[in-house]
């Protein structure tokens, strides 16, 4: 679905249309019929108490002044109704409980309006970045995603409701510009032209203030953005005390988004400051030349003029409500072209659905590159299942390349990966991912229980409550859980800044053997910890050999020295592979590695 606009009140409604559907007519309907319920009530509080005020006076009501609004009063009076006063108000009070009963059922859809729209919107944005290829994410900043998924999408929504109110101000004006015709014409056509007139002051208002909206929403990515990064990287900042130079960069932008703020705000302030004289000015004139230059009486304009002023009062409210609009249309330009880049970068998948690995994986051929430079060169591997592999080599040279395109994040240019002897591509790929887990040198802890952490918020079934212990028992986690203050339920804090990191990892390799995998990739898993832990998380990785298909990347060589199989990468080719023993024999490269870090 494509969620592109056009700039028009009906390129708006399509677009709100796009994510509501029938919900947006159903709406405008009860919008429209409110409008017309005020507009008819106020506009006939006037005519019909001048009625039974004339005919007080006089015995008979003069409804010469009236216009052609006279037949309002006609059909009450044909309906076998004596034009009393309590005639009058019992109809008008009719009229506003009728109103009053529609307002209250608008505003409780528009409760459950917003609920939907909100839900709606971040539910596609969410499921189009699922839907993303790995490498297409990292072409998006963070930033702007977490912008758009929480101010724009905010501002979207108080676009569609500035679009209803200005909707709903159209017709207010519309009924009380007919009513106001009907009395008298002249005065209607004379008020009209000075209308439009006015309109042409706030044209170039919103033209500034759209092009502000815009400008704003992309510095709120660029906010959230920086501000991500300073969060992220406070330990480095704040240990080498870059954190007041970096501080600028956030101010300049927080300058820059008050900025647009306070220019936006300058533009409201305009469109308030001219309401009621530009109100006055219209009118003031239209009454000068009727009088002077048409002839007409001071008693016949008094109905349209009021008419008129409250007509006038909904034009104000139209442009002040399309001024809110234009201040928010940021956040819809914001989520649209995001909602369509992410749905252009919508994964490749396969139909196949995958569930466990059976015979094993072959990687034939396969060159990567990123831009000009080869990192995977014409490389074929054989991974049995339940056997470990073991991708060796310096940075660069292409380790974590070759586990990223195994598990299906990123497709080699050339060649194919097999699994199970059927091509990848041909895989449901979420279904493929489902069984493996992936263990980095960072471990990823949410900032959440324990429990959750490993389960992945599995609901406290007695099957899932047996399952977590027994990967916990797997993980070497028991004492630290029953040590812990709240058990499984202890938070650990943000990034599992409460735990230390081989707890971390353990936890990391509980959650991947929680979710049943069959395939585990250790890329650097040990490479921050220190020799002690590093030994013990290692003790737990070896416990896990011949039960899962195991890859392990590794920059210490001690951590592999059981690998069935190890594959030395140079400049992105396989220079050696075997047993650890077999790779001091046959690889000089590989025999000075093992020399350097000092064991054999």
């Amino acid at each position: 679905m494509q969620y592109q606009y056009k700039n028009n009140f009906i390129g708006y409604f399509k677009f709100y249309y796009r994510i509501v559907g029938k919900r947006m007519i159903f709406f405008f309907m009860l919008t429209i019929l409110i409008s017309f319920l005020d507009g008819l009530g106020l506009a006939m509080f006037i005519p019909l108490l001048q009625s039974v005020s004339d005919a007080g006076n006089s015995g008979a009501a003069d409804t010469s002044s009236m216009g052609e609004l006279h037949y309002l009063v006609d059909f009450i009076r044909s309906m076998g109704f004596e034009l009393t006063l309590n005639t009058v108000l019992g109809s008008l009070m009719i009229l506003f409980i009728a109103k009053g009963i529609m307002r209250f059922f608008q505003l409780s859809y528009y409760a459950a309006l917003r609920q939907y729209f909100i839900k709606k919107v971040r539910t596609q944005l969410i499921d189009n970045l699922n839907g993303i290829s790995y490498n297409s994410f990292l072409k998006i900043e963070s930033g702007r995603i977490q912008n758009t998924l929480t101010v724009d999408v905010q501002r979207l929504f108080q676009t569609m409701k500035f679009y209803f109110d200005a909707s709903q101000a159209f017709v207010m004006l519309a009924t009380y510009m007919l009513l106001a015709f009907l009395a008298n014409y002249q005065f209607a056509i004379l008020v009209g032209v000075g209308a439009g007139l006015s309109n042409l002051i706030y044209r170039r208002i919103y033209k500034v203030t759209k092009k502000a909206s815009i400008a704003l929403s992309s510095k709120g990515s660029d906010f959230n953005s920086f501000l991500g990064q300073s969060t992220n990287y406070f330990k480095y900042l704040k240990s080498t005390n870059t954190f007041a130079p970096y501080a600028k960069k956030l101010k300049k932008v927080i300058t820059e988004t008050e900025f647009l703020n306070r220019k936006i705000g300058n533009m409201n302030a305009i469109t308030t400051a001219v309401k009621e004289p530009m109100i006055v000015t219209i009118v003031t004139i239209v009454i000068f030349v009727q009088i002077r230059f048409m002839g007409a009486s001071l008693g016949a304009i008094i109905l349209s003029l009021l008419l008129f002023y409250r007509a006038l009062s909904f034009l104000v409210m139209i442009q002040n409500h399309w001024q809110g609009y234009i201040e928010n249309i940021g956040g819809m330009n914001a989520v649209a072209t995001l909602l369509d880049e992410m749905a252009s970068l919508k994964e490749e998948n396969g139909q196949t659905q995958f569930t466990n690995l059976e015979k094993g994986i072959t990687v034939s051929n396969v060159t990567f590159k990123y831009g000009d430079k080869t990192v995977i060169d014409n490389i074929s591997i054989q991974i049995p299942r339940r056997k470990t592999v073991a991708l060796v080599g310096e940075s660069g040279s292409g380790k974590t390349t070759m586990a990223n395109m195994i598990v299906g994040l990123i497709k080699p240019e050339s060649g194919t990966i097999y699994i199970d002897g059927t091509a990848m591509d041909q895989y449901d790929l979420n279904s493929y991912r489902s069984t493996i887990g992936y263990i980095s040198q960072e471990s990823v802890i949410f900032s959440d229980s324990i429990y959750n952490n490993i389960t992945f918020w599995a609901e406290k079934t007695p099957e899932n409550i047996e399952r977590f212990k027994e990967v916990v028992k797997i993980a070497l986690l028991e004492d630290f859980i029953n040590n812990q203050p709240e058990h499984e339920e202890t938070k650990l804090g943000d990034n599992g800044i409460l735990i230390s990191g081989g707890q971390r990892q353990r936890i990391s390799i509980a959650r991947e053997l929680y979710k049943n995998t069959s395939i585990i990739v250790f890329d650097e898993a040990t490479s921050a910890l220190d020799s002690e832990t590093e030994k013990s998380i290692q003790e737990n990785i070896e416990k896990l050999y011949g039960s899962f298909t195991m890859i392990l990347i590794a920059h210490r060589l001690s951590t592999i020295k059981t690998a069935d199989t190890i594959f030395l990468l140079e400049k992105g080719k396989i220079s050696a592979s075997g047993t650890f023993e077999e790779m001091i024999d046959k690889s000089p490269r590989f025999k000075k590695m093992v020399s350097l870090q000092g064991f054999h």
